[in-house]
């Protein structure tokens, strides 16, 4: 069977946008019409409901449905605090008479677009809270895992809780009374409270009032029990409500209830108001503390007097309240996916393989210069990346080391090798974006690690985020110098690198290292991608020969190779165009794409998030085919492939087919030419094409149908890559040790017993695969 999920609607959800017949023919449509394009917010909602599927999916194990309920959960509370603020604004504007004409064809109305997300919002909220209620915590508990009420406690297990408040709960709490002396107070983002009532009466006749909150360094599931596989907790709040009259001693307490608020942390940096970058992120980040509230959640049973009294407090509609039928904040469950239980629970484990090449007892960058290595990440070990960092820094013919660096989470072994290269004398140059969401603070953090070190540490442009993945390394080689470049769709990151799919590049090619030494220049240099004192674009643009760099044309760089396609397109060769992308929202991009279909070439489109563009409409996009694939790894990578009249042309890049990776962000694609990477390149998007498991296919309405095998053999392509990687990579020792033996090189500067027995293991499987590629031949 075919599972059909709800559809994205347009401005009107009509069919008015088909070609209509006059006189026989068929009347052009306008393809900037509204009605071809569908609503971003709703589009972005729409994919978390397929995310939120997984949780449903019954083949998936236990553990892993719980994990996809979390994630789900986690991203609605990023929604709310960074994408909804688009709308506010937009909403904002309007009220003062602000004209808010936008660059999305789709022109709903912000005030109806708002109604909308709402409406999702507690449709999707109700489906995960009779997920959780109704399945995923019953099957736990026939798995012997349980969560609690205090009333399911025995006299053993209670006075262990009671023992636990009195020793390391009740001395971080701090109740705060709401009462004339005591204005109402500061409700922290996403953290937990108990509004707590009392059965006297305050001085202006309400009934007294006081919040306390839950202290989530102590972790909210507080274990209770734990007897070989049998794990029983109880929620911290609950044992908080049951210890309440040691906080009030002197008053009388009638209840306590569940809420938090969410607030708006998006922030906008203006060109000409900036002096000094990193000190007006720093501001930025301790205003956040004071940004409005978008959301108040409350637990089901929160009495309606006291809602209201949150929500006028808080300045807050009554669309702005959700009452959580389960629940409130569901992450915190993801503390049960890392407990140690039956391995059927969880998926399969798979650790990261070594790509041959390098394993090989050689110097890696005699194995670059050889031929190029595409990596494809979590398949292929990231730990490879770090470690031609780790030799870069090390080697004394190493002159000079430059790095894009977005999110590496406060990545250890990528700031250690540059904090290592500093002090051995290399020239070290770290290009930081400090406007990373969410990572701000972190990266602020390990920039000054890098400054103390002697690297020079850019932080490229008020306006402009740099997204832009890539490494230049410059080592001297007999009496010349040669560069050598590593290209990434994804960040810097050993953490995400296990759990995303990403494609990395390691090449020495003279035109990619020399674009790639244009690019560094560019970004440590004068801004010359802003607008002039008289609001003029620079005359000159930057020339790269195999490199393209938004917001340098990137946009008509890709227009132009999609015009090309059609070009070419014949009855007898058609043009094909493959796009494998986060998100496609860019009008002018999806205009290009319909284009292209309304001339007969055919289109498939990987989008695993937000897709505006509307496929199989007759005379406009009936040959552009969508799919969106949600499954046990991230799907990121960005790829771009176009048959070129049997002469296929690729490109991988960090840019999503979006507006803000376009004009407001320093991307980078690059052309993949070596024959032996196109052909894996062009192996992993017909892999892609062919999944019948984990592919959701697009449909006209915006709705998304599951596909199922059927009579045919079920086929997951991230299975199939796994397959791939145990049958031709080498084994190494297990990823997470792998990466603490690279953290400890970098502070001790030798060689750890890690890595010894993953040289000794690498030495083993490549003789294995040596014999048994003999066998082959």
């Amino acid at each position: 069977m075919k599972k059909r999920e709800n559809g994205t609607r347009t401005k009107k959800q009509t069919d008015e946008s088909k070609p209509e017949k006059a006189g026989g023919h068929s009347k052009p449509v306008a393809l900037d019409d509204p009605e071809l394009f569908f609503n971003r917010e709703l589009t972005w909602l729409a994919f978390n409901e397929r995310v939120l599927n997984e949780a449903g999916c019954k083949t998936n194990p236990l553990l892993e449905r719980l994990k996809f309920t979390t994630i789900f959960a986690s991203n609605l509370d990023e929604f709310f605090m960074v994408r909804l603020s688009g709308l506010l604004r937009l909403v904002e504007k309007e009220g003062q008479g602000i004209s808010t004409s936008s660059r999305y064809p789709d022109e709903s109305d912000p005030e109806e677009t708002l109604d909308e997300v709402a409406i999702t919002v507690r449709r999707l909220v109700k489906h995960a809270a009779q997920l959780l209620a109704a399945d995923i915590l019953p099957a736990l508990r026939q798995e012997n895992i349980f969560v609690c009420k205090p009333d399911d406690l025995s006299r053993a297990e209670q006075e262990r809780v009671d023992e636990y408040f009195e020793q390391q709960v009740f001395p971080v709490l701090t109740p705060l009374a709401v009462d004339p002396a005591h204005p109402f107070p500061y409700l922290a983002n996403l953290s937990l409270y108990l509004a707590v009532n009392f059965h006297e009466m305050g001085d202006n006749g309400e009934p007294l009032l006081a919040f306390v909150e839950v202290p989530a360094a102590l972790g909210r599931l507080v274990p209770v029990s734990s007897r070989g596989r049998k794990h029983r907790f109880v929620l911290l709040e609950d044992i908080i409500r049951q210890h309440l009259d040691k906080l009030f001693p002197w008053t009388q307490v009638s209840g306590a209830y569940v809420f938090r608020v969410t607030r708006n942390l998006d922030y906008q940096l203006l060109e000409g108001e900036v002096k000094d970058l990193m000190k007006s992120i720093e501001l930025e980040l301790k205003d956040r503390a004071q940004k409005i509230v978008v959301r108040l959640e409350v637990e089901q049973g929160f009495p309606l007097e006291l809602k209201n009294r949150l929500r006028m407090a808080l300045e807050l509609d009554h669309s702005d309240v959700y009452e959580i039928p389960e629940l409130l904040n569901i992450r915190d469950l993801g503390a049960l996916t890392k407990l140690d239980v039956d391995p059927a629970l969880k998926d399969p484990p798979f650790n990261p393989r070594t790509p041959p090449r390098l394993a090989e007892d050689r110097d890696i960058f005699d194995i670059i210069r050889e031929r190029d290595v595409l990596l494809h990440h979590p398949y292929d070990s990231f730990v490879s990346v770090l470690e031609f960092l780790q030799q870069a820094a090390a080697d004394p013919n190493t002159l000079a080391i430059k790095q894009t660096l977005y999110r590496t989470g406060g990545d250890s072994p990528i700031i250690d090798a540059l904090v290592k290269a500093a002090e051995n004398g290399k020239q070290v140059t770290a290009v930081v974006e400090l406007k990373a969401r969410f990572d701000e603070a972190n990266n602020i953090v390990w920039a000054r690690r890098l400054e103390r070190a002697g690297a020079h540490v850019v932080f490229g442009f008020v306006g402009l985020k740099t997204h832009a993945k890539c490494t230049l390394v410059v080592r001297r080689e007999g009496g010349h110098l040669q560069r050598y470049v590593h290209l990434s769709t994804g960040n810097y990151n050993s953490s995400t690198a296990k759990l995303y799919t990403d494609l990395g590049h390691l090449t020495a090619d003279a035109a990619i290292t020399n674009d790639v030494g244009s690019l560094f220049n560019l970004l440590t240099g004068f801004n010359i991608l802003g607008n002039d004192e008289k609001g003029r674009k620079p005359s000159r643009m930057p020339e790269f020969e195999k490199i393209q760099v938004a917001p340098f044309r990137l946009r008509d760089h890709i227009i132009s190779l999609i015009e090309a396609e059609k070009r070419l397109h014949t009855p007898d060769n058609p043009g094909h165009i493959i796009v494998k992308m986060n998100a496609l929202t860019d009008p002018k991009l999806v205009v290009a794409l319909y284009k292209a279909s309304q001339k007969g070439v055919r289109v498939d489109l990987i989008v695993r998030g937000m897709c505006v563009l509307r496929p199989g409409m007759p005379g406009v996009s009936e040959n552009i085919r969508v799919v969106s694939i949600i499954d046990r790894f991230l799907e990121h990578s960005r790829i771009l492939w176009l048959k070129n009249g049997g002469h296929p042309k690729m490109y991988l890049g960090s840019a999503d087919f979006m507006p803000r990776n376009m004009d407001r962000r320093i991307e980078l694609f690059w052309a993949v030419d070596e024959p032996s990477l196109q052909a894996k390149v062009t192996g992993i998007l017909h892999t892609f094409l062919l999944d019948n498991t984990k592919s959701h296919v697009m449909q006209p309405d915006g709705s998304y149908v599951l596909q199922t095998p059927g009579k045919d053999k079920a086929f997951r392509a991230q299975d199939r890559f796994i397959e791939l990687a145990r049958a031709e990579g080498v084994k190494s020792i297990a990823y997470d040790d792998a990466i603490r033996s690279i953290d400890a090189l970098g502070s001790q500067g030798n060689m750890t017993e890690f890595q010894k027995a993953d040289q000794k293991m690498k030495a083993a499987e490549k003789d294995a695969h040596r014999k048994k590629e003999g066998k082959k031949n």
